[in-house]
């Protein structure tokens, strides 16, 4: 007899214990969706990508529904539908804007739904179909980054392509041949190099100033100097 109620008290935690695990998976769960009383808005939006079925809507921060579905086109249309499922009891007022936004910059996407600065009294009724808005924040900024992304890798190449070319002089160079080589070889070309390079660890670049002219002009006046001293003396 003691054991028999002992197998009923077991029996009876075992079941509640399911019930209990059941509850929490339907409240808490996509399952739960299912039993949800909703009612349908129609958005249209140029560009829907990355928006998932049962992705959630959020207004205020707080969840007033789910996408019923992944975007639908129909031929001929410019736009995508999505369609979302409002939670019963949630009025949306006419003129609330829909947007596409992120968590973050990896995080899930979602529908933010942004209700007017002024409000007319009047709400949205099941099957409304309304123009969304495009995605806003840092999903915009990184989809309008793509250009300027595309720009860098062109500079990246083209930098790339540089020192591919500055290898290649230099391994000439080396090899006794090449322009490089030609210009190391000409005392005139590196002397000039040289007076570059000096100037320009002197006075920078907004200041540049050629000091190795003013040298050269020195150096050629006291040497006229020189040679007239000479010929002075000469009888």
């Amino acid at each position: 007899m003691k054991e028999s109620n002992l197998e009923i008290k077991v029996g009876f935690f075992v079941l509640a214990g399911l019930i209990a695990t059941a509850s929490l998976i339907v409240a808490f769960g996509k399952i739960g969706n299912y039993f949800r009383q909703s009612y349908p808005v129609i958005v249209e939006f140029e560009d829907a990508r990355d928006i998932l079925k049962n992705s959630k809507v959020l207004l205020r921060g707080a969840q007033i529904g789910i996408v019923e579905g992944t975007p639908i086109y129909r031929v001929g249309q410019n736009f995508v539908e999505l369609t979302l499922d409002i939670d019963d009891g949630i009025e949306l007022p006419t003129g609330s804007k829909f947007r596409i936004d992120q968590y973050g910059m990896l995080g899930d996407r979602f529908v933010r739904v942004v209700p007017p600065e002024k409000m007319d009294g009047t709400f949205l009724t099941s099957g409304t179909r309304v123009k969304g808005e495009q995605e806003a924040g840092l999903s915009a900024m990184m989809a309008s980054a793509g250009p300027a992304l595309d720009e860098l890798r062109s500079a990246a190449r083209r930098v790339d392509e540089f020192a591919k070319s500055a290898n290649n002089l230099l391994d000439d160079a080396q090899k006794g041949k090449g322009p490089l080589y030609t210009l190391m070889k000409d005392e005139r070309m590196a002397q000039d190099m040289k007076n570059l390079m000096a100037n320009l660890r002197k006075h920078g670049v907004l200041f540049y100033n050629d000091d190795s002219a003013k040298k050269d002009g020195e150096e050629f006046k006291r040497a006229d100097k020189k040679s007239t001293a000479v010929d002075r003396s000469r009888p």
